[in-house]
């Protein structure tokens, strides 16, 4: 019955158009604006405690400080570093009392969260005055990984008098450490260099480089225990995604792909909720990627930034922490601290379109058995021409059917 193809193809063209598209939309927008300072900070990084209450930011020129992640405005205190040097990266211990802060010329801070003390752990001698850019505890909290320069990597430990214990990892490359993240469930950390690839620590402090070493990677991070894997990003938006196997890090696997049509580069990552992370991409713009799916979405387009603040969206984005599934702050290289939070627009549209497409599907599909059962049945199709049909196709029916006595 024409008619009711017509129905039917109407429905099914409504549905193919009702289903969700993932475009080069902003999922978020940003919203409240604070300055941690009115100079220009030069923040290298920062580091969440893992309670998720407190935010550790360092910088150049010794500058560090301890913000609230809930009320970054209300809540912030300074910490006396012993000297002036830049700090490229910080972790915090499992445990959260205490966290470990690296950078140039071997430098290595330890932060004591109950007194707010920022001191010296260890000589620089200790690491040849290497300048290190990146350091990582283990899952269990006895070890904590530092990376430098020219591929050097140690393991750490305080000692009991306020010293360090340290030790070489062999079988290091050449190219600078950029990342190392630990997961969080089983005893493997993953390293990114910018010339020798992904590398695999495992529980008994041996490396072993998986692969990548055609890529820039910038970042790594293990973003959810539930699942066995870490994501690298490279400088020429590479992905990495690194399958970890739990009892043999030589088993191991590096998947790489590229994703397109993203303008910018990609500095690093931020773990967001869950198995999902941001990636920070200069100029001002995030992407989300899930882990799970291992896809990469539009988060924060940079247009979306300049019509908010032009001046804010020049600054480079140097961190984020999540307040919520789609919602968190940012805080950029000066010192300035946005909130961000899901579109309302996109928000609605989803739900109107998920509806849409829950009630069209079982719609369709019982309109198509019943085009099936209709073709199939003579009977069925005289009923329905007698019922429905105009007086044309009634007499034709009524031809036929006599045709066939």
């Amino acid at each position: 019955m024409t008619a009711l193809r017509t129905v039917i193809v109407g429905l099914m063209t409504t549905l193919v158009f009702a289903s969700p598209i993932v475009g080069a939309e902003s999922a978020v927008e940003l919203d409240s604006v604070i300055h941690l300072s009115e100079a220009d900070l030069s923040i290298k990084g920062i580091a969440e405690n893992p309670e998720e209450t407190k935010i550790l930011v360092y910088a150049e020129g010794g500058y560090a400080s301890i913000i609230s992640s809930k009320n970054p405005g209300n809540e912030q205190v300074l910490l006396a570093a012993s000297d002036n040097q830049t700090m490229r990266d910080a972790d915090w211990h499992p445990g959260g009392g205490t966290a470990f802060l690296v950078g140039d010329e071997g430098m290595i801070l330890r932060y004591a969260a109950d007194d707010f003390s920022l001191t010296q752990a260890g000589e620089k001698m200790n690491f040849g005055q290497t300048d290190l850019n990146s350091v990582a505890w283990n899952t269990a909290g006895s070890w904590a990984y530092v990376g430098g320069d020219d591929g050097w990597l140690w393991r750490i430990r305080a000692e009991g008098d306020g010293g360090l214990d340290t030790h070489l990892i062999e079988g290091r490359g050449e190219g600078d450490i950029s990342d190392i993240d630990c997961h969080d469930d089983i005893m493997l950390c993953v390293v990114s260099s910018v010339t020798d690839g992904i590398g695999i620590i495992d529980r008994n402090h041996v490396l072993t480089w998986i692969g990548g070493s055609f890529y820039p990677w910038t970042s790594v991070i293990c973003p959810s225990n539930y699942y066995l894997s870490c994501v690298s990003v490279s400088s020429s938006q590479e992905m990495g995604l690194i399958q970890l196997h739990s009892t043999n890090a030589v088993e191991s696997q590096l998947s790489v792909s590229t994703v397109k049509g993203v303008e910018g580069q990609f500095t690093h990552l931020s773990h967001q909720d869950d198995a999902r992370s941001l990636i920070v991409v200069a100029p001002f713009a995030l992407l989300e990627h899930d882990v799970s799916k291992n896809a990469t979405f539009p988060w924060l387009e940079n247009g979306d930034a300049q019509k908010f603040d032009i001046e804010i969206s020049g600054e480079r984005i140097i961190g984020t922490w999540n307040s919520g599934e789609d919602s968190g702050w940012l805080i950029t290289s000066r010192g300035t601290v946005i909130e961000f939070h899901s579109t309302e627009k996109g928000s609605e549209i989803g739900v109107i379109l998920g509806g849409i497409v829950g009630f069209l599907i079982p719609l369709t599909i019982g309109l198509l058995i019943l085009t099936l059962v209709y073709t199939a049945s003579p009977r069925l199709q005289y009923w329905m021409t007698m019922k429905f049909g105009n007086k044309q196709e009634k007499r034709d029916a009524k031809r036929r059917g006599k045709g066939k006595r």
